[in-house]
């Protein structure tokens, strides 16, 4: 496995990706695709930053999306982390987090937040956080929607 810079030429796989990560609803779906576009497209944004793991012939096997939150002192927001669900489970994931963790933390990064959904289906999600030395630090009851809360996981460096 390598870790890079996401290419334009990295486009179809990684909207691949998007496109069969099942919990993701339409609109989830919509604005992963949205801030790759950015990306991709606007070579003077600051906003977003890509990174991709790839397989032995360079495809990618998942990727990273985060950028710096607007109107903080070295703080982060990680928006997309997200792997090719065939390979799930083979340290893809974590290889990315911690590429990006190191690239922040370079930066003078002083926090990595995340957020996620308190939904039954993101459970694997705010699992891996927590594996990966995150720790919950709100939790707005019925946030996208009744019954569906916004979780906050904070990793201070």
């Amino acid at each position: 496995m390598r870790v890079r810079k996401l290419l334009k030429s990295d486009r179809e796989a990684i909207i691949n990706i998007i496109n069969a990560t099942e919990n993701l609803t339409a609109a989830e779906r919509d604005c992963a695709v949205e801030l790759l576009d950015i990306y991709l497209t606007n070579p003077l944004q600051n906003d977003y930053f890509f990174i991709v793991a790839t397989d032995s012939s360079d495809s990618p096997s998942g990727y990273v999306c985060y950028g710096k939150t607007p109107l903080t002192d070295a703080v982060y927001d990680l928006y997309w982390i997200l792997v090719d669900r065939r390979l799930r489970h083979k340290g893809i994931g974590r290889a990315l987090l911690e590429h990006t963790e190191e690239v922040l933390k370079r930066q003078g990064a002083r926090m990595l937040v995340a957020e996620t959904s308190g939904l039954p289906a993101y459970e694997t999600a705010r699992s891996f956080y927590r594996r990966s030395g995150f720790a919950e630090e709100s939790r707005i009851k019925d946030f996208y929607k009744p019954c569906d809360d916004l979780i906050t996981f904070v990793k201070r460096f």
